[in-house]
């Protein structure tokens, strides 16, 4: 299920504008919060990233953490990262825009944007370690949308080529 979890969040974060190096981010931070989605509050919540529940309008109130409040629990991984995404990482904070965030191009880079946001606590020096750790298990299929053309052609030409070949095989077609 990682891998699958790991095209879905990638492709979520593509759909919302990220590069693909920085979608890549997205899905090594998830990895890294979700201890490789095998965490009780993954299990338990399909929480990717262990965000609170706040009425936001992808989850439902979740399982009682630490601190007293609860987790949003999705209804799927995509919600999870739909809500990560576009609720937090698509509004300016702190001084850190969107853009900044959907162009990263190192996970230290990332992990230095998500700090001056006062995204995590850590130091963050471990929290980009624990990026770059995660990048090693990242498994998604890069489908950059500008290649969808490509591919489209590619599909009518062999198409085109099998249709003549097959015109050429009963005699209907000569050259």
């Amino acid at each position: 299920m990682s891998r699958e979890y790991d095209q879905i969040i990638y492709n979520t974060a593509i759909a919302e504008g990220f590069t693909p190096t920085a979608a890549k981010f997205v899905v090594a931070q998830a990895r890294f919060e979700s201890a490789d989605y095998t965490s009780r509050v993954f299990r338990e919540n399909l929480n990717t990233s262990g965000m609170k529940y706040v009425g936001q309008p992808l989850a439902t109130k979740g399982s009682l953490s630490p601190e007293g409040n609860y987790y949003a629990r999705f209804r799927s991984v995509e919600d999870s990262a739909k809500d990560k995404i576009s609720r937090n990482y698509n509004i300016t904070m702190k001084g850190v825009t969107p853009e900044q965030l959907k162009t990263a191009q190192t996970p230290e880079q990332f992990a230095s944007l998500l700090k001056r946001r006062g995204y995590y606590g850590a130091p963050e020096s471990e929290y980009a370690a624990g990026l770059k750790a995660k990048l090693l298990r990242v498994q998604v299929v890069v489908f950059v949308s500008k290649n969808k053309i490509l591919l489209l052609i590619g599909v009518v030409l062999v198409g085109i080529g099998a249709y003549l070949f097959y015109l050429k095989k009963k005699g209907l077609f000569k050259k």
